[in-house]
């Protein structure tokens, strides 16, 4: 008889239930904030744990499922217009993740028993989930890069004589505006328009990821050409991105006049472009 002790059903399904939501926020491209995730993946540690004390009933039906499934990736990403789209790279994620348990459990030579897929140790899990998340990865970035490879262009900025090239995603969503000015913003990641700094700006902005203390910083530097610029995306609260005038901007053979927000986060999430340009 095989016997599954509580803090192990707990502790194993929190990992999964973390990494699974992880994933699903970097597959859906939408920024996720790590204690919402936690506090998702503790949310369907503990169903799991009461699921199994019960034994059936209620608490395993496939609609108690799916409302718990929902639930968490509410928790998560927020009540968001494409919320529903979210749930199902959940739910998809989740789906092929189990496959590659049940596959693990073939490979073993142990079938498809659920006693056999729930002998499967923490160590197995995390193998699998780690062969299931490369696979699955690869493919969902080469449809992704398929998909947007006709809206992503050079963006070339020049500031004080400092010039970079820098992949840019064409996106008509991207209505960031500067509130007083009503420019608008392109969004690049700060490790791809470092080159464009130098001296005391490029020290300060390497080391300082936060925005308002860079701000802080450069204005004690006598550097007056940054602002901040307040935000609200998909899944994460309102906030604040450092912001700058370049002296020109150029997407293509199109001329721009906006502002460049530097974000120190991975803009395209690995999908071949790091800034973001409105249409």
């Amino acid at each position: 008889m095989y016997v599954i002790y509580a803090d192990e059903l707990f502790l194993e399904n929190l990992i999964i239930d973390y990494i699974l939501l992880i994933v699903t926020s970097r597959l859906s491209g939408i920024a996720a904030r790590r204690l919402r995730v936690l506090a998702a993946a503790m949310l369907g540690a503990v169903y799991a744990l009461l699921a199994a004390l019960s034994g059936a009933g209620f608490w395993v039906t496939w609609a108690f499922k799916l409302g718990v499934g929902l639930l968490m990736v509410t928790v998560v990403f927020g009540a968001a217009q494409n919320l529903l789209r979210v749930c199902l790279v959940f739910f998809g994620v989740s789906a092929a993740f189990a496959g590659a348990v049940m596959a693990s459990a073939i490979v073993r030579g142990e079938g498809l028993a659920p006693a056999a897929v729930g002998r499967v140790s923490l160590a197995g899990l995390l193998l699998a989930f780690a062969v299931f998340y490369v696979l699955f990865s690869a493919v969902f970035r080469s449809v992704t890069r398929h998909r947007t490879h006709g809206n992503i262009g050079t963006l070339t900025v020049t500031y004080r004589g400092r010039r970079a090239s820098i992949p840019a995603l064409l996106d008509t969503g991207n209505g960031l505006r500067e509130p007083v000015s009503g420019l608008p913003v392109a969004v690049c990641a700060l490790k791809s328009a470092l080159p464009l700094f130098d001296g005391p700006a490029a020290e300060i902005l390497g080391r300082e990821p936060d925005p308002y203390r860079a701000l802080e910083a450069l204005y004690d530097a006598g550097i007056y050409s940054f602002l901040l610029v307040p935000y609200r995306a998909v899944g994460v609260s309102s906030g604040m991105l450092l912001a700058f005038r370049p002296d020109g901007m150029r997407l293509g053979t199109r001329e721009l006049s906006c502002l460049v927000a530097l974000s120190p986060e991975d803009v395209g999430q690995g999908s071949g472009y790091s800034a973001i340009v409105g249409a």
